[in-house]
């Protein structure tokens, strides 16, 4: 019988905020580029802060890493990774123009110029990861969770840390009650402006940082991170996005590549 297993070589560029797994106890959206063929992959499971030091691997850094097709997930991106393969490889710094990153990022295949061309193709080849450049930013918000919500990833996490291990200690975790939002317009004529969630690690983790010394602060500072200096006018922002497996016409903002503006860019593979 054939190994379904594979080893790849991947390059991280996202990292979601944790969430609470009844069955991994909690996993991270991560999601890489293969190095060949040059394509978003999304890794499950990931259970990075429970993850050995030596395996632990920040964004714009290679793994490699065994793979296999996700078979509970129909989305073609979606792979399942063995957590003990992972061999750490080097790390790709941003430099002065992000030429190397540059290089990768836009090789994908899933690139698009608007959300809307996103679209034209998404359900034909079922794309269920992309990279896409908005024209205009317009604004940032930080919205209140429902009671409901709460509630129940409260109860989630609650039933998660009373299944006892005698291998394994569990981690708190710090549930987000906020959710952050990013409106923007796309360079197409159809485009009527968007407004699509943000998971990203960073973003979350720099709230939270924020919000024990000062609530009111920490918006204003999160807000600040993203419109002066990742969406700001000087940058060549885009998004790196994901949709949900249960709703997969609905897009959540994963993560950004912000590279300066003014560059000398580098030619694709």
């Amino acid at each position: 019988m054939l190994d379904p297993w594979e080893e790849k070589e991947i390059l991280i560029v996202v990292k979601a905020y944790p969430e609470p797994s009844i069955k991994y106890t909690e996993t991270v959206c991560v999601a890489g580029i293969l190095r060949e063929p040059r394509m978003l992959i999304r890794l499950y499971p990931v259970r990075f802060r429970y993850m050995d030091d030596s395996k632990k691997f920040p964004k714009y850094q290679w793994i490699k890493a065994k793979v296999k097709k996700a078979v509970q997930d129909a989305r073609p991106e979606s792979f399942n990774i063995k957590e003990e393969s992972i061999v750490l490889g080097n790390a790709i710094p941003p430099g002065k123009d992000w030429s190397e990153r540059d290089r990768w990022v836009f090789s994908c295949k899933q690139n698009f110029d608007s959300f809307e061309k996103l679209s034209d193709v998404r359900e034909m080849e079922n794309i269920s990861l992309a990279i896409i450049k908005p024209k205009t930013f317009l604004e940032f918000k930080i919205e209140q969770k429902q009671e409901d919500e709460i509630m129940k990833q409260q109860m989630k996490k609650q039933k998660i840390f009373s299944q006892r291990s005698m291998f394994e200690e569990k981690k708190d975790l710090e549930l987000m009650e906020e959710k952050f939002f990013l409106r923007f317009k796309c360079d197409d004529t159809r485009c009527n402006g968007h407004k699509m969630s943000i998971l990203d690690w960073e973003i979350a983790q720099l709230y939270r940082k924020e919000m024990r010394k000062d609530p009111q602060s920490a918006v204003e500072k999160v807000t600040h991170k993203i419109m002066e200096e990742v969406c700001a006018p000087s940058r060549e922002t885009y998004l790196i996005l994901g949709n949900i497996a249960a709703h997969q016409n609905s897009f959540c903002i994963l993560g950004f590549y912000y590279p300066p503006k003014i560059r000398q860019k580098a030619l694709p593979f």
